[in-house]
């Protein structure tokens, strides 16, 4: 039965506030989740709020009780709705949803004990303003869970105030705490319910609330989208910094990239010549080009110096287009976007190609050394080993005419590692143009250098259909040259070798194949084998310096290419060289 209260009425007319801002932001803005949350969250006041109107109205304490059950029932959802409305608008939410899932079981768990146990409500004490909630057994539990809730809450929000530097978002960030932080007043009102005298004033702070928060609404999600409005949000959210200039080259519009590229706030720059900000004012002034863009039409990606806040000075590339009304130009848009990081990038591949070219330097002294300095005492060891052996080699024991042939025969392998080591470093140092090359005649003339070789291992070379390609001919020889030497000497023993040659085309690229029926070689030394200095075989087994490899590998990589091996032990090797069928003038140029 129900009695006039007039304690009852603002908690009602509250109520009905409530739930018709719920309706209107949601009619609105339903597609938003941070909306709809905020919904939840004023529509459980709105319960909570309806519930203790009629609690308050009540004459008989056994009816009273069910509409506060009922409106204690809204407030146990009230910590999760309002964590995850926080997570959700400070964009945390995928981040946090382990704990705002254990927020929503927690409040439904309470929920269904208020309305069908005695647990928070077991029973109502009658006071001077009406019937009030007693607290009941589960009560302080969950007012530590609704404490804790909103102090990570709280603790979330001030974090995210601390991290963000958008002014517009710290505002926006800022009225939601304080609205927060009014709201939290009402958690006074569960003091009656351990026997405090005193009266429940929720509906004050929740009244504060809904100005607050219907204040930032109706700024942030129900101002009208003009013209000007979108204007301004997609100028701020332009990566580049953007100024709208008059006909005399005076800013008149920034956006924030302006601020956060070289400091200054907008008093600073609007209404002033943009020649001001220029770190190196002559002739060419942006401001002295408007005079001439009508003219020479818009400036793309002109490259200048513009004077920072801190009086340093900024690297930007700016483009500039005219802004005209009936042909008569009005001012002009200068975008300027950041280029130091490329800046410093060229600079270090400036650096880098200037040690590059040292290092070239140092390599074409050191081929002068290999050819003329340390070959010139290796001519003279071998020349008077030459004459030890002729004029006295009998009148020495063995082990003296060993001692001769030992020696000759380690300058006679010094004297090829030099000439090796130099062809390496002749690869870059000594190449020549890239030329049109018949790969055919280049793999003919290879076939008859070696014919000695073959002959001397009973072997045979078979030379396959060969295209043309842009290459240094010289290099191209020493690569086949090379790879059928490889192939004749490291064949099996009482097997003659077979080395066949062939090339063919694909998609611009040329593909060359050298296979053989040799020793072979495990897959797992298929990349050691390209290694200056590295031997699968001792010397006593196969002679060689373990350079040729390496050379057809650089030779490979000086064209734009690349060289792969593949093997099996005792069944033979095969080597695929992979060159391009054209080589750009730029790479011409380069070499």
């Amino acid at each position: 039965m129900l009695v006039w209260n007039s304690f009852a009425l603002p908690w009602a007319v509250v109520a009905l506030v409530l739930f018709a801002l719920a309706a209107i932001i949601y009619a609105r803005q339903r597609a938003s989740r941070v909306a709809v949350l905020f919904c939840a969250m004023i529509a459980l006041v709105g319960i909570w709020f309806s519930g203790f109107a009629l609690m308050l109205s009540m004459k008989a304490p056994l009816m009273a009780i069910i509409p506060s059950r009922i409106g204690l029932a809204a407030v146990c959802f009230l910590p999760a709705a309002i964590y995850d409305f926080t997570a959700t608008a400070l964009r945390l939410r995928s981040r946090r949803r382990p704990l705002i899932i254990a927020a929503w079981v927690a409040a439904a768990a309470f929920a269904l004990a208020t309305l069908f146990t005695g647990g928070m409500v077991p029973m109502l004490s009658r006071h001077s303003w009406g019937f009030y909630p007693v607290a009941g057994a589960i009560t302080i539990p969950f007012l530590v869970y609704f404490a804790g809730a909103l102090g990570t809450q709280f603790f979330e929000g001030m974090a995210e105030l601390r991290r963000t530097t958008d002014p517009i978002r710290r505002r926006r960030i800022g009225r939601l705490m304080e609205s927060f932080s009014v709201v939290y007043i009402a958690a006074l009102d569960w003091l009656p319910m351990f026997g405090l005298p005193m009266r429940p004033l929720a509906y004050i702070p929740v009244i504060l609330f809904m100005l607050i928060a219907w204040g930032t609404i109706r700024r942030h999600r129900f101002r009208p989208i003009t013209a000007a409005r979108a204007a301004r949000e997609i100028l701020d959210t332009m990566a580049d910094a953007l100024f709208v200039l008059d006909e005399s080259g005076c800013i008149r519009v920034v956006n924030h990239s302006v601020r956060e590229l070289l400091g200054h706030r907008d008093s600073d720059l609007i209404g002033r010549s943009i020649d001001r900000i220029e770190a190196h004012a002559g002739d060419e002034t942006i401001s002295r080009t408007l005079r001439d863009l009508a003219r020479r039409g818009a400036i793309r990606d002109q490259e200048r110096l513009l004077r920072h806040a801190d009086g340093t000075s900024v690297n930007v590339s700016i483009s500039i287009s005219p802004v005209s009304d009936d042909d008569v130009q009005e001012g002009a848009v200068v975008i300027a976007r950041d280029i130091r990081a490329r800046k410093r990038g060229e600079e270090e591949l400036r650096f880098a190609l200037k040690r590059l070219e040292q290092s070239n330097r140092e390599l074409e002294d050191f081929a002068y050394v290999a050819s003329h300095d340390l070959q010139e005492p290796l001519r003279k060891i071998q020349a008077f080993g030459d004459l030890l052996r002729s004029k006295y080699a009998q009148g020495l024991p063995d082990q003296g005419r060993d001692y001769i042939e030992r020696m000759q025969s380690a300058a006679k392998r010094m004297q090829i590692l030099i000439n090796d080591l130099l062809s390496f470093s002749r690869v870059t140092t000594k190449a020549q143009p890239f030329v049109r090359v018949d790969l055919g005649q280049i793999a003919s003339e290879v076939v008859k250098d070696l014919e000695v070789r073959t002959h001397d291992s009973g072997g045979h070379i078979e030379v396959g259909p060969m295209p043309v390609i842009d290459a240094d001919p010289l290099q191209m020889r020493q690569l086949l040259q090379n790879l059928a030497g490889n192939a004749l000497k490291f064949h099996r023993p009482g097997v003659p070798p077979r080395v066949d040659i062939s090339g063919e085309l694909a998609g611009g690229r040329c593909r060359i194949t050298v296979a053989d029926n040799g020793i072979g070689f495990e897959e797992k030394y298929a990349e050691r084998i390209f290694t200056v200095f590295e031997r699968l075989h001792a010397r006593s087994d196969y002679e060689g310096t373990g350079i040729g490899l390496a050379i057809c590998r650089k030779i490979a990589e000086r064209h734009g290419g690349e060289i792969r091996a593949h093997g099996r032990p005792g069944e033979g090797a095969t080597f695929v060289v992979t060159l391009p069928v054209r080589q750009s003038e730029v790479e011409n140029r380069h070499d």
